[in-house]
């Protein structure tokens, strides 16, 4: 490399012949991507309620934020918030007729196979029966 007097390289020439390298990507895969996400929302984040300081996860920190945002007249946050509140009350309605859907199963095997079903078969079924909320399905 031709350098002149004051240590400097030429004009028109290089000291770096093969350039700036290039940046390296970081391969991350979308599973990567995914546990990132869900670890983070379980990170405590500090709160004030009251005159109390409270650690809560992030994903409540952000539920709490959404209800003020709607309650203080946010129209997108409303739509939001009503949005997810249907689609939680659509997802708890289909789990209680899974779980209706199940216990009749369980209750049609009993009746016709009696001597077949194990003890552990009848805690289960009685334990999904008291997990059926009542305040809906009462029986």
């Amino acid at each position: 490399m031709a350098r002149n007097l004051k240590g400097q390289f030429e004009k028109g020439t290089s000291g770096n012949l093969r350039g700036r390298p290039r940046k390296q990507s970081h391969p991350i895969s979308d599973d990567q991507v995914r546990r990132d996400f869900f670890e983070a929302e379980e990170m405590l984040v500090p709160v004030v309620i009251g005159n109390k300081r409270e650690m809560i996860p992030a994903r409540v920190a952000i539920d709490r934020q959404l209800v003020f945002k709607a309650v203080a007249g946010d129209a997108r946050a409303r739509d939001l918030y009503y949005k997810r509140k249907d689609r939680f009350i659509l997802e708890h309605v289909n789990q209680q007729l899974e779980n209706l859907r199940v216990i009749v199963e369980g209750e049609d095997r009993l009746r016709e196979f009696p001597e077949d079903v194990t003890d552990e078969f009848k805690k289960a079924l009685s334990l999904l029966k008291q997990s059926i909320d009542r305040h809906y399905y009462p029986f």
